[in-house]
């Protein structure tokens, strides 16, 4: 039992040795200054939007969406690693302290974003729903049916076939809306007791049931570990050169013709590298497609012309700071060392790429403005965005090493 808590403590410091590498990073990046910005001006608009909010808003439609989402989401962190399925699975009998620490870890993490998110919704909980001993009360049994998720998602993970899994997903899903929507509209509270004993019922006689039929499948506790591992170092990714993610390249055939329209051509070699870099290799495209969605939301639903801009101008800047990461991603290659190439064409090139990309960006910003307002705040919002995309190619998307340098 106690190789077993010394091997968990061993294996949760390395993860935290090489994270904190990473959060160093990231904190002391302009993204957290971004971030920042965009809290304070959201904290703003959001205590606004609840002195006005309408009496036929749905609040308990909402909070019931949003909580049966996090509530079900969620796994159970290990910090198993491949090789400890021939290393570890002899020793699985003695290993039942390890995996306790694990759900204890995982709960409060897990519990954590329950409360964040409580936190985030409690202006408007309190002004609709209710203060107090009904705040705190509510708060404590979405914390008990969090940690009864993780739990069950332990017991899944059990499970060989993929659809078992999901359609135990599907009744815990559907579990958790009945207990977030009794919670949310102020149903009876024996309501909500007689839910929480029926949670606890349906794990002690279906999900612990798993355990006599099922025995533990390290391949699905290592393909979880990865993904989580994985979805770290896409984030830190952004702010510093991560060797796990640089191999990672997708076909996207589909998608050849818009390596032309980024201005790559055979004939330039820095110009079709880098835009098959941002169509195929890691997750550029993805990420840069992510930010337009998300900031196109945010303008078109926010009401002022000046909030829409300042919102253009700062995903135009987070976006931006993503394209960066393109500066290093062949630093370590010896290959381009070997042809004849000026190395102010590699810079060209990235300038070039971030330049259309950033226009392209500031075109769509614009627009949005434009329908959803005048045409004003519509030509402001394209002109700040295109100059702020034209600076920002030239100097902040390239990257110097010393600053953004690998970790490990």
């Amino acid at each position: 039992m106690r190789q077993a808590n010394q091997l968990w403590e061993s294996r949760r410091h390395q993860y935290w040795s090489e994270a904190r590498g990473y959060l160093k990073l990231i904190l002391n990046s302009g993204f957290v200054i971004s971030v920042y910005f965009l809290f304070i001006f959201l904290t703003v608009y959001y205590q606004q939007f609840v002195e006005q909010m309408p009496a036929d808003f749905p609040l308990v439609t909402l909070l019931t969406v949003l909580f049966t989402w996090r509530l079900t989401a969620g796994s159970i962190r290990t910090f198993v690693k491949p090789a400890d399925i021939v290393f570890l699975l002899p020793y699985e009998s003695k290993l039942a302290p390890y995996f306790k620490q694990a759900i204890k870890y995982s709960a409060l993490w897990q519990s954590s974003y329950i409360l964040l998110l409580f936190m985030a919704v409690g202006p408007m909980f309190t002004e609709r729903i209710g203060t107090g001993i009904v705040f705190w009360l509510t708060l404590i049994f979405l914390l008990l049916i969090k940690v009864w998720n993780l739990l069950c998602v332990w017991e899944e993970q059990r499970l060989v076939a993929k659809g078992e899994r999901y359609s135990n997903v599907l009744l815990r899903l559907l579990v958790n809306g009945v207990a977030a929507y009794l919670l949310f509209s102020q149903a009876p509270i024996w309501l909500t007791f007689a839910v929480l004993i029926l949670m606890i019922v349906l794990y002690a006689s279906y999900w612990k049931g798993f355990a006599k039929k099922h025995s533990l499948k390290w391949d699905r506790l290592i393909e979880v570990e990865n993904h989580m591992v994985m979805f770290f170092y896409r984030i830190a990714n952004a702010f510093a050169d991560v060797p796990q993610l640089r191999n990672k390249v997708r076909e996207r055939a589909y998608l050849q013709w818009a390596v032309g329209a980024l201005g790559g051509k055979k004939n330039a070699v820095y110009h079709y590298l880098y835009a098959r870099t941002f169509i195929r290799a890691n997750d550029y495209l993805g990420t840069y497609v992510r930010l337009a969605v998300v900031g196109g939301l945010f303008i078109y639903f926010l009401p002022l012309g000046w909030m829409k801009l300042a919102m253009a101008l700062l995903f135009t800047h987070i976006t931006m700071m993503q394209l960066s990461t393109l500066s290093f991603h062949h630093s370590a290659s010896i290959w381009l060392d070997l042809y004849p190439l000026k190395p102010e064409e590699k810079r060209q090139a990235l300038t070039y790429l971030t330049m259309r990309l950033l226009f392209l960006l500031s075109i769509i910003y614009g627009g949005i403005a434009l329908v959803t307002s005048d045409i004003f705040y519509g030509v402001i919002v394209l002109m700040a965005s295109a100059l702020l995309g034209v600076y920002g190619s030239q100097t902040l998307v390239h990257r110097k090493k010393g600053k953004y340098r690998r970790v490990r």
